[in-house]
Order: structure tokens, then C-alpha cells, then sequence
């Protein structure tokens, strides 16, 4: 039955302002609003499933009291007749004119925004600026097709960067399923593109550089010492050593992670390859690296801030291009290293030192581990721990000093 209205378009616009908020009914859960400072607006007040609740039907004059039952009149259609909550349907007809109009750069501003607790984005935000962003941001998510991913995906591919494009295909399906759960999207077109031939590797990866006998790391460390006062970088590269980890964990390191009263650093399991939180023991050496970083970016959120004011870290790669840069490159005859390498220094030099094997593994975080080693947890042995840590870094001093007299020789 219709609702009994009450109200003329006059008395709705002679309605004057009140000290606080009030109503005027006009039937049927149909409400003239007038607030304060004198604008009014229409409302239904309706109950669902026994709770109060209410939908806002457009300000007076711009809806016009006709307008208004018209609109009240199909939200008590729906709540009647098919059993509908207005509010409900209400939102998802604003959810759909959103996504109607969700470009790719808004989803993946969302989806960026989102991750930012979890894990480092800087390189994800700089691979999706460089390469997908200028083809696709301002294209609606809607028009999007698999054909056209793949033809970007593939262009890439060629230039000889095939992790990259597989990096940019992983991101883009990534944005796509954050958009899709979201209901910006009905579809993730990027979903068909993860086992294409056109996509997969056409060479083989090379394996981790790395020092292959103490007097090489020595030689190393004796280059790298005057890094502990230096740039970030630097300071970045001497410390990789000591903590072994893989360089996205140690650049990516936040101040906030860093128990000082207990001598721990407490990596969050958002930033481990592996998964799980992992517990890095800080040798006295390294405590002492800190300190002096601290005085640096102490009042910042990273240590290794990439650029002053800006919530980006150094970029990984600059460990590489650092350590080349010292000499200790690809094309070297002998001594060659990568950042990845240092973990396979200290797995081959501590075993060769003795030290049992199952702490080494634990303290490398390493994704596969062996049955016996797995049974343990990322936090547990703590004591053992340290103690192969302070070894370690004792063993490196000494390594360095051994050094030193190679030279003078």
C-alpha cells in the first residue's frame, strides 16, 4: 500500500533551523531533515531483520519532494516486496560506479597502499611506474585484456629482462585479484598468463657467487672497513657479511625491528623469503655498527633510507653494483662475490669452523630445510645462536686482520 504523505513542497520549504537537528515525517518512513545552519535533506527510517537504520534519499532543493517519494517509494519496494535492504543495495550501486570507473593505476595505488605493511615496495612501485604503468594506468580495469598483458609481458621478455617481466606479470596479477575481491572487477585476465611458454625462462639461472676460501673474504673485508663510516650503501655492504641475510631483508630493515636492551633484530615474516618471523643475535660488532648508524636515520623508519624525507630504502641492487664497483664482480678471475653470496660464505666457513650445522641452518632462514632442522622454530636456540653470531663476527675481525698482514707482506 502507498504511503499517506503529509507534507506540500511549500511546508517543506518553509522549514526553518533549529538550534539542533530535527525531523518531519512525511509517511511511510519518509523524513524531511533540517539541520542546524539551515540545509535539509530527505531520509527513510526503516527497520531490517529488527535494526534501526536509515538511507539518505538527496538534499532539498536539488531533490525535490517528488523526487524523493519516488525514490522512498522503490527503497519500500525493495524492503516490502522482495525483502531487500535499501542500504545494502544502495552501496552496491555505488560500489558498481566506482568499479565502472576504476582505472589500473587506482587499483594498484590501493594495492600498494595495502601491502605497505607487509612487505618492501619500493622496487615493486619503481617495476610498475617504469614498465606497466605509462600503457595501462589510465586504461578502466574493465577494458583490460589477457591479449594485451601479453603483449606487453612478451615486449619485455625480449629486451633480455625476463625476471623482470615475470616480476611485472606476478604485480599485475596481484593488483588484478586485489581488485577483484574488492568487486572493482569481475575478473583477473593476467590468471591465464602464469605457465605461457612465451613467458617462462630461456636461460638458465646462474648460481650465487662466493668467496671460496677465508684469505678471499679477508681481502674483502680489508677493502670494505673504511664503509663503516661511508655512505649508506657502504654501511649497508659492511654489515651484509656479518647478518648474512638476503639483501631485500637487510636493506629493507626498519628501526622498530631492533630490541637493543636484548641484542636482537626481530625481522617480521612479511619480509622473509621463507615466511615466519626470523631472529638475528647482533654481535658486539654490529651493535656498534648500529649505534653509529643510528646517529644517521635513527629518526627516520628505515636505516637505510634512500633518499632524506622519503619512506624508501637504498635499492638491493646497490650491493651488487657496490661490490663490483670494489672489484669484486663477475669478470674477475678470482674473488668474485654477490650480496647473496655472503650466505654462502658463512654457511661453508662456520661449518668449516665446527659449528653445528642445525643453528647455521636456522640462522640462514633458509625456505628448505632439511626434516630434523625444520622441527625447530625461527626464534628457537636463542643462546646457541648468539653465540655462533658473536663467533662469526669474530672470525670475520680476524679474517681482516689476517688480512692486513698478507698485505704488508
Amino acid at each position: 500500500m502507498a504511503a499517506k504523505f503529509l507534507l506540500t513542497d511549500i511546508q517543506v520549504k518553509a522549514l526553518k533551523p533549529k538550534e539542533k537537528l530535527y525531523r518531519v515525517k512525511d509517511g511511510g518512513g519518509l523524513f524531511v531533515v533540517v539541520l542546524p545552519k539551515g540545509s535539509k535533506r530527505f531520509e527513510f527510517r526503516y527497520s531490517y531483520q529488527g535494526k534501526e537504520t536509515a538511507i539518505g534519499l538527496g538534499s532539498y532543493p536539488d531533490t525535490s519532494l517528488a523526487e524523493a517519494r519516488e525514490k522512498h517509494q522503490a527503497a519500500r519496494n525493495q524492503l516490502k516486496k522482495e525483502g531487500i535492504n535499501p542500504a545494502t543495495a544502495k552501496q552496491a550501486i555505488v560500489q558498481a560506479e566506482k568499479a565502472a570507473g576504476m582505472t589500473f593505476a587506482e587499483a594498484a595505488a590501493s594495492f600498494l597502499e595495502n601491502r605497505q605493511s607487509l612487505k618492501r615496495i619500493g622496487e615493486t612501485g619503481r617495476r610498475l611506474e617504469f614498465h606497466i604503468l605509462p600503457v595501462l594506468g589510465h586504461l578502466p580495469l574493465a577494458e583490460i585484456k589477457t591479449p594485451q598483458l601479453l603483449e606487453i609481458l612478451v615486449g619485455i621478455h625480449k629486451t633480455g629482462i625476463e625476471e623482470t617481466a615475470r616480476r611485472c606479470r606476478m604485480y599485475i596479477a596481484q593488483i588484478f585479484q586485489h581488485a577483484v575481491v574488492r568487486g572493482w572487477t569481475a575478473h583477473n585476465p593476467a590468471r591465464e598468463l602464469e605457465r605461457l611458454p612465451e613467458l617462462q625462462r630461456t636461460r638458465k639461472p646462474q648460481p650465487h657467487r662466493y668467496f671460496k676460501t677465508p684469505a678471499e673474504l679477508g681481502r674483502f673485508l680489508l677493502d670494505i672497513e673504511p664503509g663503516r663510516n661511508g655512505s649508506l650503501v657502504e654501511r649497508a655492504l659492511w654489515m651484509a657479511p656479518h647478518v648474512f641475510l638476503r639483501s631485500s631483508e637487510l636493506v629493507g630493515a626498519m628501526w622498530s625491528e631492533f630490541d637493543f636492551d636484548n641484542a636482537l633484530w626481530r625481522i617480521p615474516g612479511g619480509r622473509m623469503k621463507a615466511g615466519g618471523a626470523h631472529y638475528v643475535p647482533l654481535s658486539k660488532q654490529v651493535l656498534q655498527h648500529l649505534m653509529k648508524l643510528k646517529e644517521l636515520t635513527g629518526k627516520g623508519d628505515f636505516l637505510f633510507m634512500g633518499r632524506p624525507g622519503y619512506q624508501e630504502t637504498i635499492n638491493a641492487e646497490s650491493l651488487r653494483r657496490a661490490l663490483n664497483r670494489l672489484g669484486y664482480g663477475p669478470n674477475v678471475l678470482s674473488g668474485s662475490c654477490s650480496p647473496h653470496g655472503f650466505r654462502s660464505c658463512a654457511s661453508t666457513f662456520l661449518r668449516e669452523e665446527g659449528h653445528d650445522p642445525r643453528f647455521i641452518e636456522l640462522q640462514l632462514a633458509h625456505s628448505e630445510r632439511s626434516k630434523t632442522v625444520a622441527s625447530y622454530n625461527h626464534a628457537d636456540h636463542l643462546p646457541q645462536r648468539r653465540k655462533l653470531m658473536q663467533a662469526w663476527s669474530d672470525y670475520l675481525d680476524k679474517l681482516r686482520v689476517a688480512a692486513v698482514t698478507d698485505c704488508a707482506a
